[in-house]
């Protein structure tokens, strides 16, 4: 059985998409944390690892995702798909292009961290970095897609604030 994930209904309304966002991202985080991750929808986790995504490429780009994220380049392939789904193909292109990048320069990457140049490590990103931000007005910011996608799940079950 897959376990609901609670989300105030006044985060769910109140026309900031990163409450509910937020909400679901941190729940995910503690089950697995606490080993239930089998628990959860499939869907459930992808949803905290694209959170996660946007979270450090709005905070430092497609090079802090890429140094804080283990297993980036599996992941994007799943990332992919979902971007996919929620109807966002420019997104997912975006992601196919970073593991592309990752994967020339992977060798370049790391030396250029370790060595402490990551002024340079970063500029191999830029171009991502670019085009997100053409992507976040073309096909719409990526946090108002994932918010819209969000509530429409079954395993969302919006609760009454009981403060």
């Amino acid at each position: 059985m897959i376990k609901p994930i609670p989300v105030p209904r006044a985060d769910i309304i109140a026309g900031e998409p990163w409450r509910p966002c937020l909400q679901v991202g941190y729940f995910v985080e503690q089950v697995r944390e606490s080993g239930g991750e089998a628990e959860l929808s499939p869907d459930a986790l992808l949803f905290a690892d694209l959170w996660k995504y946007l979270g450090e490429v709005t905070n430092g780009g497609h090079a802090q995702y890429h140094e804080n994220e283990e297993d980036c380049v599996l992941r994007l392939h799943a990332l992919r798909e979902l971007l996919r789904r929620i109807g966002l193909p420019g997104h997912a292109e975006l992601l196919n292009k970073l593991e592309h990048i990752i994967i020339e320069n992977e060798d370049d990457i790391f030396e250029l961290w370790a060595g402490g140049d990551d002024m340079m490590a970063k500029e191999i990103f830029y171009g991502v970095d670019d085009q997100f931000a053409e992507l976040e007005v073309s096909e719409g910011r990526l946090q108002d897609h994932l918010w819209n996608w969000l509530v429409q799940q079954p395993w969302i079950v919006p609760e009454d604030d009981q403060r």
